[in-house]
């Protein structure tokens, strides 16, 4: 209803910030010699809320690596305990197992850390598995942590990576 009253785009930018709304509201008053409906009241915008930078390098409860080998390892015994091979079951069985792991570990809330959390099952039948992954962090305060469950049947691999964040 607003942008029926602006004449053009400046009128319209003016209308919609507010700045020109009193200006309008008094023309209106006098031309028509009544007082205007709230509805064309601009509503007032929120302040925009601006943190300070700590400038902390280093976090205030840094990642316990045995912690999370400790997690990860009784994740993965629990999930593979009465486990059987299945490609439909494995799937699922990964996610669970990935979304325990990375709760479970947020739980101990490490400060400043991002977690990725990833589960590969896979079935032993003769063939060879290769996995590589790249990264451009930084080595003194990102890195990972892996756990291989190992039957004759088949296998799980859960590896966590962790990232710092300032």
């Amino acid at each position: 209803r607003q942008y029926l009253m602006a004449d053009n785009w400046t009128n319209l930018v003016n209308l919609c910030l507010g700045q020109a709304g009193e200006e309008r509201r008094n023309s209106l008053k006098s031309a028509t010699g009544r007082r205007l409906s709230t509805a064309f009241t601009v509503p007032q915008a929120r302040p925009v809320l601006k943190y300070l930078p700590t400038y902390r390098l280093e976090p205030k409860y840094p990642i316990n690596k045995e912690t999370c080998e400790k997690i990860m390892q009784a994740v993965m015994d629990n999930a593979f305990e009465n486990f059987i091979y299945s490609p439909k079951t494995s799937l699922t069985l990964c996610a669970q197992i990935s979304e325990e792991i990375k709760n479970r570990i947020k739980a101990q809330h490490f400060d400043r850390y991002r977690y990725i959390c990833v589960v590969t099952i896979g079935e032993k039948v003769m063939q060879g598995y290769c996995s590589l992954v790249n990264f451009l962090w930084d080595a003194e305060k990102d890195g990972y942590i892996s756990y291989v469950y190992d039957t004759p049947k088949f296998f799980g691999l859960a590896t966590l990576y962790y990232l710092y964040y300032d």
